[in-house]
């Protein structure tokens, strides 16, 4: 029973880092440029830039792949893909969260 609470905290604190990220991003979406590069797969230029709303994409997507495993999660009962679920949620969050930060720097905020 402990085992599940651990896996139900890293899922938790998944999802308060990624709100955290949304209430960020919109706390300072006055201080930040108008478009700001996300995709940076895409060729050089204008491709790679996305509108501010365009911009929570990042954390909307690992909050719904959080969401998408802590349901999964409950559905199972091997410990093992529990423990793999909640830690590639919270990897993807954690991920997300440092690629938002280097952005955030990147355009000179901070």
């Amino acid at each position: 029973m402990g085992k599940n609470l651990a896996f139900k905290n890293l899922f938790w604190a998944s999802i308060i880092i990624n709100l955290v990220e949304i209430i960020l991003i919109a706390t300072l979406k006055n201080f930040l440029p108008p478009v700001l590069p996300l995709f940076y797969g895409r060729p050089t230029g204008g491709t790679q830039l996305t509108s501010l709303f365009g911009f929570l994409i990042a954390p909307l997507a690992a909050l719904l792949l959080t969401v998408v495993n802590l349901i999964v999660s409950s559905r199972i009962r091997d410990e093992f893909l529990k423990k793999i679920l909640a830690v590639s949620a919270l990897a993807g969050t954690i991920l997300i969260l440092i690629t938002i930060t280097k952005i955030i720097f990147l355009v000179g905020l901070f």
